[in-house]
């Protein structure tokens, strides 16, 4: 559930200012509404050093595993060493540059062999200049008219680079197409090559012993941030002549707390319902069983307005089965199931974390519907065991062939479940916005969409699966339509003929919102096809390694079922996050009007140890 907020401003005396906020952390209760632009000359120091240690952290190797035993380093241990990090990290660009040059003059002189520029200045002495140019045949003949002995030194095709040997100074077009010489010899540019590449080599191990000490340094980013905040709200306070303010949100369920805090200290304390121009934070805080979910929220990164829904438990419940119906596959789930039994042995000690019981949870529902529908690895051999075929429902069955008693097409069934499933969900958010806006007329509108939905539900079965389209569901479109033109514009204070001009105005998007709905049911038939697409998959690869699991082929065998079943495992995880994930994110949460656009309760408090000494990453 989203907890609920009070709006809370918290009045001191100026000259306590200082002390206040830092009591105010300790206890780190209150959002604040906002923190102030940075001012003063302590601000604008610690933002230059945060800035530094940035630029530091973006020069270090993000692919180098942090030590988490790495030597604990003071403060000042740490900014000498962001020092170093930016001097190497100038060091590395100006040697990367240098041996670009190098291989650069080396590459371009490489075809004419090896010599020393020294000649060059030997030939000049007794009055000879040497131009290399490249061109064509023609070339040649016109530098030879220029007056100039010309000898080829390499060909192509197309090109030829030519020597031209002129008595005296070259002429001036000569001159600007000539090659142009390097500064060192060959045998001088290996070397130079060599110790810039072992210079670079260097600079890059200093580096790497700083990246493995990456959560040190983020660890004094974040104590710079803090200290910028603190900084931020000291300055603007201290503006005040005689009183100081502080405004933000705190849970009504910490109210307490601060009303003893501000008891103790002697502040003035005023609370208040926040108001429809407040934005406040939101805090989702649920029971044990639902919390589970939450790491694929944080994966996410979507938080609910705190005026939106908290939709936890029915993203939980739906996404249990659509992850079950995307994988498809029993023996996947017993794989599954394997993993995060390993994963908890691991932390047994720390307790199961919230990402792996979602995976049990995830792991049984696959594993159930793999039993339901009889399909283990894709394999009719194992559906066939007699043991696994007597967990099967014939009426879902992937291998039909294997009940030959029953009638119905099994891909029917599972495409009914799908649309129903939709239903079932896009009616809860129907049913969830007419509980919010009831006893306003408005919500008589979000029945009008239930019924609507209702409706477009019978008409897909029609469409799909050749179902008779009942009269009743012609009915429920039509009402459903007109409920929500006549109440979908009403509200508190809006005159009732005012509201219905507005939604008569606004048939047309109706209408088009309509489409949308039908759009919203036929999309859950993606569970179905992404479901038998792993199927067939998986059994295509049976099939292919089969004659090879026969002889010496064997070990082939084997390999083409584990590399065939693991890209199809992936390619199934992947369309998880795709499908199933999109239907809660878009068509359930797009059906209950939520925007995510919540901003995550984040109190202002202590986030690191203040201390004259900082002694590693905080834990």
């Amino acid at each position: 559930m989203i907890v609920p907020m009070k709006k809370a401003d918290v009045v001191v005396a100026s000259p306590h200012w200082r002390a206040a906020l830092k009591t105010l952390r300790k206890a780190g209760v209150l959002h604040l509404s906002r923190v102030p632009a940075g001012q003063g000359e302590a601000v604008q120091q610690l933002q230059g050093e945060r800035a530094q240690i940035q630029q530091a952290l973006n020069s270090l190797d993000s692919s180098i595993k942090s030590s988490p035993k790495s030597p604990a380093l003071d403060e000042a241990g740490l900014k000498e060493g962001v020092q170093q990090i930016l001097e190497a990290s100038e060091r590395k660009s100006a040697l990367l540059q240098r041996i670009a040059d190098l291989e650069l003059q080396r590459s371009t002189m490489e075809p004419f062999g090896d010599f020393e520029p020294a000649d060059l200045e030997i030939l000049k002495s007794k009055d000879i200049d040497l131009c290399l140019v490249e061109g064509n045949e023609g070339l040649g003949l016109s530098l030879e008219k220029a007056g100039a002995s010309v000898f080829v030194i390499s060909r192509s095709k197309k090109q030829r680079i030519f020597a031209a040997v002129f008595q005296g100074e070259a002429p001036s077009s000569v001159r600007e197409m000539a090659i142009a010489f390097p500064e060192y010899g060959m045998v001088e540019l290996d070397s130079l090559l060599e110790d810039s590449q072992q210079k670079l080599q260097k600079v890059t191990d200093d580096l790497a012993l700083h990246a493995a000490k990456r959560k040190d340094y983020e660890a004094l980013e974040t104590l710079l941030n803090q200290r910028i905040e603190m900084e931020s709200l000291v300055s603007e306070g201290e503006d005040g002549e005689s009183l100081s303010w502080i405004s933000g949100f705190i849970p009504e369920d910490g109210l307490s707390s601060l009303k003893a805090l501000a008891s103790e200290q002697g502040w003035g304390l005023l609370l208040r319902d926040p108001s429809e121009e407040d934005l406040p934070p939101t805090l989702v805080r649920n029971t044990k069983g639902i919390r589970i979910i939450a790491p694929v929220f944080e994966f996410l990164g979507t938080v609910p307005g705190y005026r939106e829904y908290d939709i936890s438990p029915y993203f939980l419940a739906y996404f249990s089965v659509f992850f079950a119906m995307i994988i498809g596959d029993g023996g996947y789930g017993v794989l599954f199931l394997m993993g995060a039994l390993a994963l908890a042995f691991m932390s047994r000690k720390k307790g199961l974390a919230d990402a792996v019981k979602l995976l049990f949870l995830l792991s049984l529902s696959t594993v159930a519907w793999g039993a339901v529908t009889g399909n283990w690895f894709g394999s009719k051999a194992l559906a066939a065991w007699e043991p696994l075929k007597l967990l099967t429902v014939p009426a879902l069955a992937t291998y039909p062939e294997l009940f030959p008693q029953v009638q119905t097409n099994p891909q029917d069934t599972v495409m009914w479940l799908c649309f129903l499933l939709g239903l079932s969900q896009l009616t809860l958010a129907n049913l969830m916005n007419f509980l919010r806006d009831f006893p306003s007329l408005r919500a008589l509108s979000h029945l009008g969409w239930g019924s609507l939905v209702g409706g477009l539900y019978f008409l897909v079965l029609n469409l799909v699966l050749g179902s008779t389209l009942p009269q009743f569901a012609i009915w429920a479109m039509v009402g459903g339509f007109a409920f929500v033109l006549l109440f979908g514009e009403q509200g508190p204070g809006i005159p009732f003929m005012t509201g219905l001009g507005k939604g008569l105005g606004g048939a047309f998007t109706t209408f088009l919102d309509s489409i949308s709905g039908f759009s919203n049911i036929i999309s859950y038939i993606r569970l179905f096809a992404v479901g038998m697409s792993s199927f067939y998959i998986a059994s295509s690869f049976n099939n292919l390694a089969a004659p090879m699991l026969d002889g010496w082929l064997f070990p082939a065998g084997i390999l083409v079922v584990l590399i065939g079943h693991g890209l199809n495992l992936v390619m199934a995880l992947l369309s998880v996050v795709v499908h199933g994930i999109r239907l809660n994110m878009l068509e359930f949460s797009g059906q209950l009007g939520m925007e995510w656009s919540g901003m995550e309760y984040d109190p202002f408090r202590v986030r690191i140890s203040e201390e004259n000494t900082y002694q590693g990453v905080p834990s």
